[in-house]
């Protein structure tokens, strides 16, 4: 039996491992029999184990990593359950890397492959909020544009105490294998429950340089006004994220 440390504690079985609580302590042992600390790192029966270790933390940088790159698309939400999801979403873009040996398999190759890039465009940021707009939108990769048609405002969902609703949107270029990002974004758009158009456009000035995967993302987010100020309301389905469009 081994305390877990670092900043991310587990609980489940992964790569033969038991993460659980012990008396509110982070705790790792094998399924099936104990092991000791001094184990995991030198015994021939706990490769697996270090195998699993060595990848599980490289995508808790690329974890930590992506959040940041992504930060102005979630300031104000409050989701517990992001963090662990996104772990997940990593560990499962990291086991379509076919290339590598286990142990060194690794986000960046498996987001290469068309299985590793459709789970990162399926996943769901914000699930009380899955689908942001009930019309037709899409990022053009030559205009730089984002369309969306089809639009009435009155099907949108206004929460009862928002006054209007906010469109974020921006080109994140993120780099899985040095974790590095850069960023552009577009000049929000503010719609209100009078908005009388069925389409409306945000563009981009030009992508982000640097290496790595393009994707657009969208972020949609209500506000109340009282008094003169706006307030965020994160709660419920008041708030959704969305990858719009990847390109490698």
């Amino acid at each position: 039996m081994a305390k877990q440390k670092g900043v991310v504690f587990l609980e489940g079985t992964i790569g033969g491992v038991n993460f659980y609580y012990r008396k509110g302590v982070p705790t790792a042992r094998a399924a099936g029999g104990g092991f000791t600390k001094k184990a995991i790192k030198t015994s021939a029966n706990m490769v697996r184990v270090r195998e699993s270790n060595s990848e599980f933390g490289k995508c808790a940088q690329v974890n930590k990593n992506f959040k940041q790159a992504i930060r102005p698309f979630l300031l104000g939400y409050k989701d517990g359950t992001l963090h662990s999801r996104l772990m997940q979403l990593f560990l499962k873009i990291k086991d379509c890397d076919i290339n590598s040996a286990r142990g060194a398999r690794c986000v960046a190759e498996g987001i290469s492959t068309s299985v590793g890039v459709q789970r990162f465009k399926a996943f769901v940021f914000t699930p009380k909020r899955p689908v942001l707009l009930p019309c037709s939108y899409g990022f053009d990769w030559d205009a730089l544009l984002l369309s969306a048609t089809h639009f009435d405002v009155q099907t949108v969902g206004f929460p009862k105490e928002a006054s209007f609703m906010e469109l974020v949107f921006g080109v994140v270029r993120f780099d899985f294998q040095t974790l590095t990002y850069s960023l552009v974004m577009a000049a929000p758009l503010v719609i209100d429950r009078e908005y009388a158009s069925n389409s409306f456009t945000l563009s981009v000035a030009a992508l982000p340089g640097g290496t790595g995967v393009l994707f657009a993302m969208l972020r949609v987010a209500f506000y109340q006004e009282v008094n003169g100020e706006n307030y965020l309301l994160a709660g419920g389905n008041a708030f959704g994220v969305e990858v719009v469009s990847v390109k490698e």
